[in-house]
């Protein structure tokens, strides 16, 4: 794992942006298959995009999918497609074909299984599960990412690319990319961005990394191309 730490917040989403941009180069126009996060920090990134990034990122060759959503409708304020279209994609003008959601607001047992099924069709295999050009994922202060909680650690194991996963405060219902998926050969970008998260790096690098007990620590000490992105304020 590759970590740098920045003045503040929008430097490292600079940072991380132009990583986005330099992988999408490298495929040299071919679609690139993006996986989103939700989250505070994705909206602070979604407003640099369409601030900074509209006339330097070929936005038309990236075909957008989600890491994890909640089991809510689209128009929900929960929803991170919802936070997307409203901060990205319409500011972007995004065409609706290049933008892949998870349906919230369906069964989520069923639409975990649909969604599963859509990205083995559209992304390119490897080792018997579809493969994304990257991944951006968030890491909350419980130490969960996506939606893998420590309640159900054996979603970092589970074969099927996209499970159903249940908030362990809440009970919310939501829609997760599993272990496997997120580990499958994939360049993984993790802001871990604010004050409040200061903490929280410190207690994972010392007590968790080692050890797996939380799905951060999991992912992390397993990813082979992960680079963090850390900022003082």
């Amino acid at each position: 794992m590759e970590a740098k730490n920045y003045t503040n917040p929008k430097e490292a989403l600079r940072a991380l942006s132009n990583d986005l941009w330099g992988m999408i180069k490298q495929k040299q126009g071919d679609l690139f298959n993006l996986a989103l996060s939700g989250g505070e920090t994705a909206k602070e990134m979604f407003n640099l995009w369409t601030n900074e990034y509209e006339s330097v990122i070929k936005w038309q060759v990236i075909r957008f999918y989600w890491v994890d959503e909640r089991c809510v409708p689209k128009t929900d304020d929960e929803s991170n497609y919802n936070h997307a279209q409203r901060l990205l994609f319409q500011p972007l003008r995004i065409a609706e074909s290049h933008i892949y959601r998870i349906k919230g607001e369906d069964d989520p047992q069923t639409e975990a299984d649909r969604y599963s099924q859509k990205v083995k069709e559209l992304l390119p295999d490897h080792k018997g599960l579809p493969r994304f050009d990257c991944i951006i994922l968030g890491i909350g202060n419980d130490f969960h990412t996506a939606s893998i909680f420590t309640s159900n650690m054996d979603l970092l194991e589970r074969k099927e690319p996209y499970a159903v996963s249940r908030h362990p405060k809440t009970g919310q219902y939501r829609i997760t990319m599993t272990g496997p998926l997120i580990l499958n050969n994939v360049p993984i970008l993790i802001p871990v961005l604010g004050k409040g998260k200061k903490d929280m790096l410190q207690r994972l690098e010392k007590d968790y990394l080692e050890n797996d007990y939380t799905p951060a620590a999991y992912i992390l000490s397993r990813g082979k191309e992960i680079r963090m992105y850390t900022s003082d304020d």
